[in-house]
C-alpha cells in the first residue's frame, strides 16, 4: 500500500511561509499562508493587515527598507531580502523572495513573497535570544560608566586649574591619564560586541574601502585604490577593520605622501594590500603589532582588525621593509572572494 502526499502537505510541513503584500502599501500583508500560526511568524492578534516591518528586527529594519525600496524604484521582478523576524519570544532568520509584477505606470501590480524560516535548532535562537539581552545589558551598563567617567574627568580638570602644589598637579594628571585609559578600553569593548552581529552580503570592495576612508583625515597623503568591481561576502563589520588598520598611516607613517591598495589574485583567493611609502615598521614589532596593548596609541586598533578579519577567514600580516613603508597584507579565502576586473 502506497501513499500519497499532495503539494499542499509538503509545502505546510516546509519551513516555508507564503503571502501576498499590498500593492499600495508594500508592507502591509493582504494574505498569508496558514502555517505562519505554526511558526509564530508574522502572527496579528489584532486582525486587519499585518505591518511587516513592525516584526522585523530593529537592526534589520533600515537595510530590509533600502533594498525593497530600491528595487522597486528599479522595477525588479525578483527581491531577495535576508532578515531577523520576530518568532514568538525570539527572533529567527528568514530568507525572503519577492516576486514583483508592475503595470504600465511602473507601479507594482503583485507582490508575492516567500519566507524561508532558518533551520538552526530551537537552542540556537534561545542562545541568539540570551546573547542579545546580554549585550543589551552591557551596553546600558557601559554607557552609565562612560557618562560618570566624563563628569569625573572634568572635575579633574577644573582641579588642576585650581591646584597650586607640584605633586598635586603630578597626582591629577596620573588620575586623568588613567581614567581616559579606562575610557578607551570600554569604547573598545563596544566596538568588539559588533562583531557577528550584522547582516553579511556580497559587497562592493572598492566601496567598503572608501567608505573606510570617509572616516579618516588622509590628507596631504594621497591613496590609490586599484580592486576593480570585485566582491566580498562580509558585513560592515569589514569596514571597521580597514579603519583600524588605514588610520595608522597618518597617525603613525611619518613621511608617508601616498597609499596604494590593490587586490591580487592568490591560488583561488586574493590579496588586498595597503602600502605606504612611510617609515616603516621596525622588524622587532612586527610580530607584536597586533597584541592587545601595544603601540603609541590606545593599543586595541590593530587587535581589532585582526579579531574581525578573523571573523571572515582573513588572516593578516605585515610584510613590509622598515625605512620603505609599511605594507599589510590581508589573504582572502576564495568563497568571500568575487575577483573582477
Amino acid at each position: 500500500m502506497t501513499s500519497t502526499t499532495s503539494p499542499d502537505d509538503l509545502f505546510h510541513a516546509a519551513p516555508v511561509i507564503a503571502f501576498e503584500r499590498n500593492n499600495s502599501d508594500i508592507w502591509k500583508i493582504k494574505t498569508i499562508s496558514s502555517n505562519n500560526v505554526k511558526y509564530g511568524i508574522l502572527v496579528n492578534a489584532s486582525g486587519g493587515e499585518t505591518d511587516i516591518l513592525s516584526h522585523i528586527y530593529k537592526e534589520d529594519q533600515d537595510l530590509v527598507s533600502r533594498k525593497m525600496g530600491g528595487a522597486i524604484l528599479q522595477k525588479r521582478p525578483g527581491i531577495e531580502l535576508r532578515y531577523r523576524i520576530r518568532a514568538g519570544a525570539y527572533y529567527r532568520w528568514v530568507e525572503e523572495y519577492c516576486s514583483v509584477s508592475y503595470d504600465d505606470a511602473g507601479q507594482p501590480q503583485k507582490a508575492l513573497s516567500y519566507l524561508w524560516i532558518s533551520s538552526l535548532p530551537i537552542e540556537w535562537a534561545l542562545l541568539y535570544k540570551g546573547s542579545e539581552i546580554w549585550n543589551t545589558l552591557n551596553s546600558k551598563i557601559r554607557h552609565d560608566i562612560l557618562n560618570q567617567l566624563t563628569a569625573i574627568l572634568g572635575y579633574l580638570e577644573l582641579s588642576t586649574d585650581l591646584i597650586t602644589d607640584p605633586t598635586l598637579i603630578d597626582f591629577t594628571q596620573k588620575e586623568q591619564n588613567a581614567a581616559e585609559k579606562i575610557r578607551d578600553r570600554l569604547i573598545f569593548t563596544r566596538e568588539y560586541q559588533k562583531i557577528g552581529m550584522l547582516e553579511f552580503s556580497w559587497i562592493s570592495l572598492s566601496d567598503i574601502i572608501k567608505e573606510a576612508l570617509n572616516e579618516i583625515v588622509m590628507d596631504p597623503i594621497q591613496v590609490f585604490i586599484d580592486t576593480g568591481n570585485s566582491l566580498l561576502y562580509a558585513d560592515k563589520n569589514f569596514r571597521l577593520a580597514l579603519e583600524k588598520i588605514l588610520v595608522n598611516i597618518p597617525e603613525h607613517a611619518t613621511g608617508a605622501t601616498k597609499v596604494h591598495i590593490s587586490l591580487e589574485p592568490v591560488g583561488d583567493g586574493g590579496k588586498l594590500i595597503i602600502q605606504d611609502d612611510g617609515c616603516g615598521i621596525v622588524q622587532q614589532q612586527k610580530t607584536r603589532i597586533f597584541d592587545l596593548g601595544f603601540g603609541k596609541g590606545s593599543g586595541y586598533g590593530l587587535f581589532l582588525a585582526e579579531k574581525i578579519l578573523s571573523i571572515f577567514e582573513i588572516t593578516i600580516q605585515e610584510n613590509g621593509v622598515p625605512g620603505e613603508g609599511a605594507r599589510f597584507e590581508l589573504m582572502i579565502p576564495s568563497h568571500i572572494l568575487e575577483i573582477r576586473s
